[in-house]
Formats: structure tokens, C-alpha cells, sequence
């Protein structure tokens, strides 16, 4: 397994996560001051229904990385070859349908929101432009997809940063200049066209590298899209349940309410994404040694990436439970913490949803595509029914609720199973794990419970944000502490790494 690639891909997925997490931070202030606040209030409002454009894609991008990392493991450079093909066709059918979706989502924005958004400077044509800039970020997908499946992924993580960088350059400039909205509109579309010409360039190159053409061939086309059958149900089914839940809330509760829920959620929300992104980066090159039949090495990988994820997640749930009213109070002031029930609740998704969604990509990345489309039907189905009655009885806590048990009996458990099913993860290495979850959790408990108490009585009630550094860093020292303490096999590990950084350690 190339250990470069892998390493290339990991830069991509966090590469790419912080590069937008750090143009939001920054570019918000010159929104805010920029741009008129009811024009980009109606602008947020319209860009969420715009992304419903984003429910056509049945995940292409994935698909394509999966096959093509698969069959080229296998050597079969012919069916490479076609896949590429099948998948440009495909992504642009997508492309065309998501434009088409986007122009009829916008005929209908005036109703759905009950505003006129003519009346809004330069809205109409930021919103055009947005159309167009959408349905090519889903055609990049495929393009990304195509390369990560031919192992190129550091060309592709060079050019999602690039990107990204593009867009914050191109978003300040036209800010300044005065061009408001329609500034965010442009710097978009400019991204997405950059990442697509950068990706095909790199694609023809590799190609050209090895011998290889991109082939067009409708049999081959009409046998690859029969996969998205199962795909395209399970992305829009997914798609509205994970919406599901603030919908049929704002029916029970008051939208004052709702504004606390997604203020508690957000920060759970962009942890979870970021952690989530270890498992994405594996998929490329497991697929890969699939094609191969290095099975031996598939489940090494997957034993030893899922300690360091599952260690990752447990660290970050610990550190929520007792830190999340100062982080919500430090970032939005007081009254707006969500109450002790509903983030316990947060944080215990957050684990068992992490855990789930790490099973879940390995499976994919392995090829059980059309297993893993229908459990996420099954889910969403059943989650979606379960969040009215839940709601209607219990609130923000019953849809909370629901959720965590569709992420332990389903996304872990099932996806677990399956996985263990395959082949590919042995049943001792659940059992250990979890047993070293029950020996470690409670002793951390008690450990993080020491160290909160400890910082809140040297540290003044409204210093929040020293209270949440200094807790945070005495409480890791602690845990990597107990973690390597506890994991002889880890420990091992990092000793080795330690002497091959400094050979003149014994």
C-alpha cells in the first residue's frame, strides 16, 4: 500500500476542510460589512434552497474513485478507461439536471421564502451565477473522484487548496471593489471552474503516462449507471432526513428554541466533519489494494487507522462533556447553552455517529456500494418517520434520541457486521476495543471531571476562553498519558517512531 498516496490523501480531506473553515472566519466580518444585512440574510435563506440542487447527484465522485481505484489495482487499464468515460458522460448529465433543478428551484424562491428577490441588489444575478457554479462543484466531484481512483491524489489536493485559496482571493477583491453579493456568486463559480480544469489536465497527463485514453462506449455507460439506482435513492433519502430534524421540530417547539438547538450543534457539527475526514482520506487506497488483493494489508490498515480514529473521537466527546457551556458561552455569550440532557445527547451521536460513519466508508471503499445505499435508505426512512412521532412527544431530546439510535443499531452495528461479514474486520479486534472503552472511559471520566473542577477554581467564571485552553491542554497530556499507558501495542509504536525521528534513542 503506497504510504505517499495515503499521505496525499489525508492533506486533501483536512487540507481542504480548514482552508474553508479559515475563509469563513475571515471573509464573515467583510460580509457583514460589505454587503447590505437584508440582502445577505435573503441570500443565506435562498442558498440553502439552491443547494437542494445537490440532491441530483447520486454520488458519482465516489463511485468513480472506488472503481477506477479497484480496477486499477487490478491492472485492467481497458476498464479503466471505459469508467472514466462512462463517468465524464455521466457527470455531464449531471451538470445539465442540476442546472435545470436550479433554474426551477428559483422560480419558486419568491414563494417559499415569500420575498422578492428582485428587489435585493445584484440577488437575481449572484443567484444565476450560483446555478451555474453549483452544477459545476458537482461535476468537480467526479473529475476529483477520477484522479483520487488513479491514485493522483496529490494533484488533487493541490488543486482543492488552490482553489480554496482562489476563492478567498477573488471573494476580498471584488468585496472591496464594491461588487457585494454577487462577489461570494463569482468567487465560487471561479473555484469550481479552476478545481475542473486542473483536475482533467492532471487527469490527461496521468493518462497519457501510461498508455491509457479515455473511452466512450455505451454499453459500458448503461452498465455503470445502473449503480446509481441504489446510490441516487440513498443520497436523496439521506439528504431530506438529515434536514428532517429541525423541520419537524419548528411544527413543536418555539423557533426560538430552534436557533439554541442549531447554535449547540454547530460546533459538534465541524468537529464531526473533521474527524470524519480520516476515514474519507483511507478509501482511495483501500480500494486500491482491493484491486490488488493485498487483503492482508487492507485489514493491518484498517485496524491500526480505526485506533487512532477511535482514539480521536473518544478524546473530543470527553472534552465536549465538560467544556461545552463554556465553548457555547466564550463563542455566543450567555443564555444561549442548550442545557446539560440535549448535549450529552449531542456528544453521544457525535461518538457512535463518528464510529458508524468510519464502518460505513471502509465498507464503500471496499465495494459494498449497493449494501451500503440500502442500509442508508432503510435509515433514512425509518429515522424520518420516528422524528414526527419523537418530536411531537419529547422535543429537541426525542429527536436527539431517535438519532443516537439509528447510530448504534444501524451505522455501528450493522455496518460493523458487515464489514466483519466481508472479511476485513476480525471480531477479536471489536471485542478488545470495546473493552478497552469500558476500562478507559470511566477513568478518563473521572480524570476530565478532575481537571474541570481544578481550572474553574483557578480561573475567574468569565475568563471562558482560558478556561477552555488550559483545561483542554492539561486534559490531553492526561489522556495520551493514560491511552499510551493502557495500549501496549500503541505505545510500541510510537516509541519505534520516536527512534527512527532520533536514532541515538535506546
Amino acid at each position: 500500500m503506497d504510504k505517499k498516496t495515503l499521505r496525499w490523501n489525508f492533506i486533501f480531506q483536512y487540507g481542504y476542510v480548514i482552508t474553508n473553515i479559515i475563509n469563513s472566519i475571515i471573509l464573515l466580518p467583510f460580509y457583514l460589512k460589505k454587503i447590505d444585512a437584508s440582502t445577505l440574510g435573503v441570500w443565506l435563506a435562498t442558498g440553502n434552497i439552491l443547494a437542494w440542487m445537490t440532491l441530483i447527484d447520486p454520488g458519482i465522485g465516489e463511485v468513480l474513485q472506488q472503481k477506477i481505484a479497484e480496477l486499477r489495482g487490478k491492472k485492467l487499464n481497458d476498464e479503466v478507461s471505459k469508467t472514466i468515460g462512462s463517468g465524464l458522460i455521466a457527470a455531464g448529465l449531471i451538470l445539465l439536471l442540476a442546472i435545470v433543478a436550479g433554474f426551477v428551484f428559483y422560480s419558486l424562491i419568491g414563494l417559499i421564502i415569500n420575498k422578492d428577490v428582485s428587489k435585493y441588489p445584484n440577488l437575481q444575478i449572484a443567484l444565476f451565477i450560483t446555478i451555474i457554479s453549483t452544477g459545476m462543484t458537482l461535476t468537480s466531484f467526479s473529475m476529483s473522484g477520477i484522479n483520487q481512483g488513479l491514485q493522483n491524489a496529490s494533484q488533487v489536493a493541490i488543486s482543492s487548496i488552490l482553489a480554496n485559496i482562489l476563492f478567498f482571493v477573488i471573494n476580498i477583491t471584488l468585496l472591496i471593489y464594491g461588487f457585494g453579493i454577487i462577489s461570494i456568486a463569482f468567487a465560487n463559480l471561479c473555484r469550481a471552474v479552476f478545481i475542473n480544469i486542473y483536475n482533467f489536465s492532471t487527469l490527461k497527463t496521468v493518462l497519457n503516462r501510461n498508455g491509457m485514453e479515455i473511452i466512450f462506449e455505451n454499453a459500458h455507460f448503461k452498465k455503470f449507471i445502473r449503480i446509481f439506482s441504489f446510490t441516487s435513492l440513498a443520497s436523496i433519502i439521506g439528504g431530506f432526513s438529515a434536514s428532517m430534524d429541525t423541520i419537524v421540530l419548528a411544527r413543536f417547539i418555539p423557533p426560538s428554541m430552534i436557533t439554541i438547538f442549531e447554535i449547540n450543534k454547530r460546533p459538534i457539527q465541524m468537529t464531526q466533519s473533521l474527524v470524519g475526514r480520516h476515514s474519507v482520506a483511507l478509501m482511495p487506497s483501500i480500494s486500491h489494494a482491493s484491486g490488488t488483493g493485498d487483503r492482508a494489508g487492507i485489514i493491518n490498515l484498517i485496524t491500526t487507522q480505526f485506533k487512532y480514529y477511535s482514539y480521536a473521537a473518544l478524546f473530543m466527546a470527553l472534552v465536549f462533556c465538560f467544556n461545552y457551556r463554556e465553548l457555547i458561552t466564550a463563542w455566543t455569550g450567555t443564555g444561549k447553552y442548550a442545557g446539560d440532557t440535549i448535549i450529552y445527547l449531542l456528544v453521544a451521536n457525535f461518538f457512535f455517529g463518528l464510529i458508524g460513519y468510519f464502518m460505513a466508508n471502509i465498507g464503500y471503499a471496499l465495494g459494498d456500494i449497493k449494501m451500503n445505499s440500502l442500509v442508508n435508505i432503510l435509515k433514512g426512512l425509518i429515522i424520518g418517520v420516528l422524528y414526527y412521532v419523537s418530536a411531537r412527544q419529547y422535543g429537541i431530546p426525542g429527536i436527539l434520541s431517535v438519532m443516537l439510535a439509528g447510530n448504534i443499531l444501524i451505522d455501528f452495528s450493522l455496518f460493523s457486521f458487515r464489514l466483519i461479514k466481508l472479511g476485513y474486520l476480525e471480531p477479536a479486534i471489536i471485542k478488545s476495543t470495546l473493552g478497552l472503552w469500558v476500562i478507559l472511559v470511566p477513568v478518563m471520566l473521572i480524570v476530565e471531571a478532575g481537571c474541570h473542577f481544578a481550572v474553574n477554581q483557578l480561573i475567574q467564571p468569565d475568563m471562558h476562553i482560558i478556561k477552555l485552553m488550559l483545561n483542554g491542554g492539561i486534559f490531553m497530556l492526561l489522556f495520551i498519558t493514560i491511552v499510551l499507558t493502557a495500549d501496549q501495542v500503541l505505545r510500541t509504536e510510537v516509541i519505534n517512531i520516536i527512534k527512527s525521528m532520533r536514532p541515538g534513542i535506546c
